[in-house]
């Protein structure tokens, strides 16, 4: 049990990490030397010319099913931030936040919260040409939890209370559940891992059959071509396709690891449109908007908030005092202006108030330097010997501020913090690992402050309050926080099937959060992109984190 927890938060560890593509003219790219016959339709039934378009990722794809895994992929994300373009769920949140019918035209949950039952749409088929049933989408479910194996709850709590999912007629599924789960419906929402695939690409034991390496099997606007060269995927409009035809017709994702050499390749035309914060530097951004003949476009809601972690069993970051003189000498204003152009924004809580059960009256510690130096004074920390650093009790207010290595803009924020503190004679030393070796340190408690982030779109707030569970939790940072909290409290709120009773416990668990300050919010991100002439604009869908080429518009 121990090793599968550990392996369900490397899984997240990866995933928060994960967050997340290119040129000639008249708004369609050279398509690489391939023409698929879906392109030759199009042209003869419309007198168009084709839409294809050259994107950019930092990986390439070996597996094309719902369910990632480090077992079937050995980047770790493979096609997981690309899934929307190929399947489909059952449910999404729309623009203006609310939950709507995809696959699913409606759906109701049982008084004991236990069995949600959904009416599928008809006349649904998939990229293969096979129909979409009450049988296919009972056989996805089902096989969630079977494929995820030793990594399930790496996603969410979901995945390990499946009980059954029925056929109780040809388009209506009952999908049950051991016990309830207020955030059931939110975990629907992510295409990985709970995209509906084909049923007849799943074994009888329900594990997914090979053809997932060589094809996707969803009833999505694109799929697979089934060709690659080790650097270039190229992917085609799925002709069964049940939605509005997208403008985009087929396009190639290129394996670009370098973030520089992608945006050389923007520059050079061969590379029309990516997106994802982890690609796109603020520098990056600010070079693109101002450039002609390109664009860049920041999507208007938070994707995740990044924050620092304390390690309270820590004697010093036990002490409140330490933490609220942190909170209040970070000035986040000027980390999200100097080290991020603008592009992201100051936290004042752990979660935007946009998020679901997020809008609440919470403690907000204000940048004040004079203000923290006064905490410190008064709690009796001084610097009795005049090297800089307070101490009380004979212990130094001196810790490592470990992170994952990587990033420069983690680099030189964690630096600017560390710089701030020594103002208020704290003296934190950076340290950053890889992060394998970053989670085991944190792990096994071998930190006094980190850096961290939520797990973003759909992941928020559900999942990541989930974490705080000490009993299934696999995350280190956040579980602390349920000693914080009244005893029953989490079980509680997974039980919990009434809003104004899931309400009332966020409430509970943010401002106990807050009011402690168990964690010290930075900033929110906001989901980037960047593209050339022959795109002319791209919606960011419900969750930014995945790259839905059929939101792509072109000229």
């Amino acid at each position: 049990m121990k090793f599968k927890r550990l392996a369900a938060g490397l899984l997240s560890v990866a995933m928060a990490f994960g967050l997340v593509a290119c040129s000639s003219n008249n708004g369609a790219s050279e398509a690489n030397g391939t023409n698929n016959a879906n392109e030759v339709n199009n042209t003869q039934e419309t007198g168009q010319e084709p839409v294809h378009l050259n994107l950019a990722e930092s990986w390439g794809f070996e597996y094309f099913y719902t369910v990632i895994t480090p077992d079937v992929t050995s980047s770790g994300y493979d096609l997981t931030y690309w899934l929307p373009s190929f399947y489909d769920t059952l449910v999404e949140y729309d623009s203006n936040g609310e939950l709507s019918g995809v696959l699913a035209e409606s759906w109701s949950m049982s008084e004991d919260g236990c069995t949600y039952t959904f009416k599928i749409r008809q006349g649904i088929q998939f990229s293969d040409g096979s129909d979409l049933t009450a049988e296919d989408v009972a056989k996805s479910l089902l096989a969630v939890p079977v494929n995820l194996g030793q990594y399930n709850g790496g996603y969410g709590k979901l995945s390990t209370i499946v009980k059954d999912a029925v056929a109780v007629d040809e388009y209506t599924v009952e999908f049950q559940l051991e016990q309830p789960y207020y955030g059931t419906m939110r975990e629907l929402c992510l295409a990985n891992p709970w995209g509906i695939v084909s049923s007849e690409q799943l074994n009888e034991d329900l594990t997914a059959k090979d053809t997932f390496k060589s094809a996707t099997y969803g009833t999505g606007p694109y799929m697979y071509s089934g060709d690659n060269n080790g650097q270039v995927f190229n992917f085609e409009y799925n002709t069964n396709y049940w939605g509005e035809k997208p403008d985009v017709d087929s396009f190639s994702v290129k394996n670009i690891p370098d973030n520089d050499a992608k945006l050389l390749a923007l520059k050079n035309g061969e590379v029309d449109f990516y997106t994802g914060i982890t690609k796109i530097s603020a520098e990056n951004f600010e070079e693109m908007s101002a450039t002609d003949g390109f664009s860049a476009k920041a999507d208007g809601n938070a994707l995740q908030t990044y924050y620092m972690g304390y390690n309270l069993n820590d004697p010093i970051f036990g002490d409140q005092v330490v933490r609220e003189a942190i909170a209040t000498a970070v000035d986040k204003d000027s980390i999200t202006q100097n080290i991020f152009g603008g592009l992201y924004e100051a936290a004042d809580t752990f979660f935007s108030r946009s998020l679901p059960y997020c809008d609440v009256d919470q403690k907000v510690y204000e940048y004040n330097m004079e203000a923290a130096n006064k905490l410190l004074d008064d709690a009796g920390y001084v610097d009795t010997d005049n090297d800089g650093i307070r101490e009380k009790d004979g212990v130094k207010l001196s810790a490592e501020f470990v992170y994952q290595t990587g990033s420069a803009s983690d680099d030189d924020t964690v630096v600017y913090i560390c710089d701030q503190l020594k103002q208020i004679g704290i003296e934190l030393t950076p340290s950053s690992a890889a992060m394998m070796d970053w989670f085991a340190m944190v792990s096994g408690g071998q930190y006094g402050v980190t850096i961290f982030k939520t797990q973003g779109g759909y992941y928020d707030p559900t999942v990541v309050i989930g974490g705080l569970d000490p009993k299934t939790s696999t995350d280190p940072i956040l579980s602390q926080v349920n000693a914080y909290l009244p005893e029953g409290l989490l079980d509680e709120l997974n039980a919990a099937t009434e809003e104004e009773k899931i309400q009332e416990i966020y409430n509970t668990i943010l401002t106990t959060m807050s009011d402690e300050c168990l964690v010290t919010p930075l900033y929110y991100t906001h989901q980037l992109s960047v593209y050339n002439s022959n795109v002319s604009d791209y919606e960011y869908s419900g969750d930014t984190s995945f790259t839905s080429v059929q939101n792509i518009k072109v000229k």
